[in-house]
């Protein structure tokens, strides 16, 4: 590959990676049928927690696996 077409390469990659950057943000505002996003109806409520919060105390996985080994000797 010649010098040239190494430098025309480049180019041509830089090109593309701008291209793409500045069509996301163009892109995001287009919407061809020309409609309003409406809220859905309904009442807002807040999502309950369904997962317990994480444990404040993490113990080592290596003492729980020597911890275990014990019972069964």
């Amino acid at each position: 590959m010649t010098e040239r077409s190494r430098i025309l390469l480049r180019l041509a990659i830089v090109a593309a990676l701008g291209a793409t950057v500045v069509g996301c943000e163009s892109l995001s505002n287009m919407n061809p049928f020309g409609e309003k996003e409406k809220p859905l109806p309904g009442e807002r409520r807040p999502v309950p927690q369904v997962a317990p919060p994480p444990p404040d105390v993490v113990l080592d996985p290596l003492s729980a696996l020597t911890a275990a080994a014990s019972t069964f000797a």
